[in-house]
């Protein structure tokens, strides 16, 4: 019986692994696991969250970590085409939010987003664990993509030819 225990208990245990960590999709096609712990360092934030239940303050690591540590272009790399980059988010449960990707980045973008872990001081209800997307700047929580399992980079097609720009004020 304590052997079947033991075999159910390691049988699991990949699976409670996998549950936690996030799959990082770069503008190269090429995906990163990233667990738990690989995240446990990452600069963290608080962001408060207007819903219909009322505010609630969500705390995790900064969004931009997150990506950076997942092989996205942010900060200095963030120019050139990948401005034209925006990242899907995908729930465990399916649910889908778009974010432009220089929207993510704290040196584009006033608004923080975070990857959070915690809700008012507290773990995330298991709905929403193990991380749920968090935006400062929305005015609805509707793109908070709840138990975030995956994030995909994708690159905004040129146009064939490009058009001139004067960008000068």
């Amino acid at each position: 019986m304590r052997a079947l225990i033991l075999a159910l208990a390691l049988a699991v245990a990949p699976v409670t692994a996998l549950a936690q960590s996030l799959t990082v999709v770069g503008l190269d096609g090429k995906a990163k696991l990233l667990t738990a712990s690989d995240l446990a360092d990452l600069p963290r934030a608080e962001v408060k969250v207007t819903l219909e239940t009322g505010a609630k303050t969500y705390e995790g690591p900064v969004l931009t970590y997150v990506l950076r540590a997942g092989g996205l272009p942010v900060g200095a790399r963030l120019h050139g085409d990948p401005l034209r980059a925006y990242v899907v988010m995908t729930g465990k449960d399916g649910f889908q939010a778009v974010y432009a990707l220089a929207e993510l980045d704290k040196d584009f973008h006033d608004d923080v987003v975070i990857l959070a872990d915690q809700v008012d001081g507290k773990p995330l209800p298991e709905k929403e664990a193990p991380w749920r997307l968090a935006s400062g700047g929305d005015r609805k929580g509707w793109r908070s993509v709840f138990g975030l399992a995956r994030i995909e980079a994708r690159l905004v097609d040129a146009p064939a030819k490009a058009p001139t720009m004067d960008h000068a004020h």
